[in-house]
């Protein structure tokens, strides 16, 4: 069997996944895949740590890295080492282990409702709204704008094949007026636009954001066409490393025009600085574009469930370490 082509297929099902699902759902599955995964899992109980290990490994060399995922792991594994005992039998581990990974289940669909919940107050009557590849935040955000608020707005998808189908047939469901264009097209109706929003796959320490092929360009027309543009991110899509630590896919394929051959070099996403975005909001509220991202993001607008600031939501702000190369 050959692991690393086993390996690369599963990559790049788990980019195709989160590119259709986005990252908040992505996550979700696999928290919930591990969970079924624990349920059937025959082994001794000496042998349970080698084989999380080995889970833990391949999730984090994913490519580029599943940071969301990648914290709430951490999290996971800190809670295993409070509450695992030497003298617990298989069946409790298997029973606690499955308790605490629910709980970060929990954990990322509360943050995501909040995030949604915040957004509402972005979303204004007559608004003419660009949404590229956008995440299930935005579109729940923009659903719940229209049936809880009844807003009066328009959204411009832009097309980007089985995304834009589940986004067409969610605002369709809630009676949202909407056109679909091709990305590329966007100059032709950029005047009218009133804002963007887009989610992230990552927010970097460098200050960058992680995001799908294509928005790099659209983030640039809306800026040169004074379009606000507005992030919802989770603040566990926050990274304490670099861009260039993100393990962004890199490709090269053999491509022809005529009788020219040549390679072609491609990239799984995007890189967008945080300059180019007006508006970041996070389930603590809206936060600065331009602060110290090595430490939780702190509101300058609104608060999260409960009223809970940064703190309570990022303890300990950190992720799983890369595996080593």
């Amino acid at each position: 069997m050959n692991t690393n082509k086993t390996q690369a297929n599963m990559y790049k099902l788990i980019r195709e996944l989160s590119d259709v699902l986005g990252i908040a759902r992505m996550t979700v599955l696999c928290l919930d895949s591990f969970i079924e995964s624990i349920r059937l899992l025959k082994c001794r109980r000496d042998q349970f740590d080698a084989l999380y290990k080995d889970l833990a490994k391949t999730i984090t060399e994913c490519q580029p890295s599943i940071i969301p995922l990648m914290r709430l792991l951490k999290y996971f594994e800190e809670d295993m080492e409070r509450e695992i005992k030497p003298e617990m039998d298989m069946a409790t581990v298997k029973q606690v282990t499955i308790r605490l990974l629910k709980d970060r289940v929990a954990q990322i669909k509360r943050n995501t409702g909040q995030v949604t919940e915040n957004g509402l107050a972005y979303v204004k009557n007559r608004d003419v709204i660009i949404v590229h590849s956008a995440s299930t935040v935005v579109i729940n955000t923009l659903i719940q704008a229209k049936v809880k608020l009844n807003r009066n707005f328009k959204v411009i998808i832009l097309d980007l094949s089985e995304r834009t189908r589940q986004s067409v047939q969610a605002l369709s469901d809630a009676g949202i007026d909407y056109i679909v264009i091709p990305a590329h097209n966007l100059s032709h109706h950029i005047d009218g636009a009133t804002k963007m929003f887009l989610g992230a796959m990552t927010i970097t320490k460098d200050g960058k954001i992680v995001a799908p092929v294509g928005t790099a360009g659209t983030v640039s027309l809306c800026r040169h066409h004074n379009v606000k543009v507005h992030l919802f991110a989770n603040t566990l899509n926050y990274s304490i490393r670099s861009a260039a630590e993100q393990k962004i896919f890199q490709a090269e394929q053999e491509a022809q025009i005529g009788a020219t051959d040549f390679a072609m070099t491609t990239h799984s996403h995007d890189l967008v600085s945080l300059s180019h975005i007006d508006h970041i909001i996070t389930e603590i509220g809206e936060v600065a574009a331009d602060g110290d991202l090595s430490v939780p993001p702190v509101p300058i607008r609104g608060k999260g469930a409960d009223g809970q600031d940064a703190a309570a939501f990022n303890v300990g702000f950190q992720e799983m370490a890369p595996a080593s190369s």
